[in-house]
């Protein structure tokens, strides 16, 4: 069993190491994967020599570590990806935005929330990276008609997103990593629809 010195001296190291890898992504003179990589291998080696659990059983060892590599939401939220991806090609949802811009003419905050609502929604259903690539187009356009600032149209936009993806379980990545992780503790799973209460109430407020 590990002592309690050594606890607090493995904790230190943990938490140095995060804060290292913060200060290296808003550096930005490595890419965001060489640093992730980086930080994985660091990790890997120093809890091989630093093991965490009891009764020799090493709770982060390099078979736990990687594993993330392997989980089923990971391969969800990629899978997502490559269909937001496709619907930003075909340009299904560009048709959905223009027809909201039109229908709204030129009433400024009318526009605005009806295309937020529609981020809102479509994002409950899709990654949120991709539904924003597909409205920022949409926004810019709002913000030269009605000689806004980009960053008050833009800011909201980002928002609406993650709001919306609060509000399923496909809808947010954080979602799909905690569901799968109750899978792994042997607990019941969230189903598609147990974020939505709760999720609408936090997006109705944040709207």
């Amino acid at each position: 069993m590990q002592s309690i010195s050594t606890h607090t001296f493995v904790m230190w190291i943990t938490f140095s190491i995060i804060r290292a890898t913060f200060a290296l992504y808003a550096w930005e003179r490595i890419s965001i994967e060489v640093v992730s990589l980086g930080v994985l291998c660091v990790l890997i080696v120093f809890f091989t020599f630093f093991p965490v659990g009891m009764l020799g059983v090493n709770n982060l060892s390099p078979e736990i570590l990687l594993s993330g590599f392997a989980n089923p939401a990971l391969i969800t939220v990629l899978a997502l990806l490559v269909v937001g991806q496709g619907m930003v090609r075909t340009g299904v949802l560009d048709v959905v935005a223009r027809i909201i811009m039109d229908k709204c003419g030129g009433h400024e905050w009318l526009s605005i929330m009806a295309v937020l609502v529609t981020v809102l929604a479509v994002s409950a259903f899709l990654n949120n990276i991709p539904v924003v690539v597909i409205f920022i187009p949409i926004m810019q356009a709002l913000a030269e008609r009605f000689d806004l600032p980009g960053s008050k149209v833009m800011m909201p936009l980002s928002l609406a997103a993650i709001l919306g993806g609060m509000t399923t379980l496909i809808g947010s990545g954080s979602n799909l990593l905690v569901n799968s992780a109750l899978l792994g503790m042997g607990e019941k799973e969230f189903t598609f629809f147990d974020f939505t209460i709760p999720g609408l109430v936090l997006a109705g407020a944040g709207m």
